[in-house]
């Protein structure tokens, strides 16, 4: 009987390790198709921005020594706690992306918001089928520094 546990707990191990693998190959290929679709985006707009190389901003996510990273959270809708109070109770709050672009994907639950100039927050509508490019602080920075300096050159 030992034997037989013996034999069973390997070939569950060999399973495990088995999948185990199998989902660290699809989330870098999910991570490296997103990670591509940044640099593309990035690509736009530089090409938008009159920066050359069209790569000058693309180069800094695809750079295997940058810090970028993937994150993923799930945020399951609450309708119970949101009837209680009133707001989604789930989520980061009010924040800032540090980094150059955030590339964002809806599991269809709405609570992502955008703050326009004025102050006002918006909804934004979740889109299964959709990315949301939010920019960073580090391209809003490198934006302002670009138009400040062609604005002293009469660029």
């Amino acid at each position: 009987m030992i034997f037989f546990w013996f034999l069973m707990h390997e070939k569950i191990t060999q399973n495990l390790i088995f999948l185990v693998l199998a989902y660290r190959s699809l989330v870098n290929d999910y991570v490296s198709a997103v990670r591509n679709l940044a640099c593309e985006v990035l690509e736009m707009i530089a090409d938008g921005l009159k920066i050359e190389p069209r790569y000058a901003l693309s180069r800094l996510v695809r750079d295997e020594k940058s810090d970028t990273f993937f994150r993923l959270n799930h945020y399951p809708p609450c309708p119970e706690l949101q009837a209680l109070c009133g707001r989604n109770l789930i989520g980061f709050g009010e924040h800032t992306d540090p980094q150059i672009i955030s590339v964002l994907r809806s599991n269809n639950t709405s609570g992502l918001q955008i703050s326009l100039r004025d102050g006002t927050w918006v909804s934004v509508p979740p889109d299964q089928y959709s990315f949301f490019f939010n920019v960073g602080d580090s391209l809003q920075v490198t934006f302002k520094a670009i138009c400040y300096c062609r604005k002293g050159l009469n660029l």
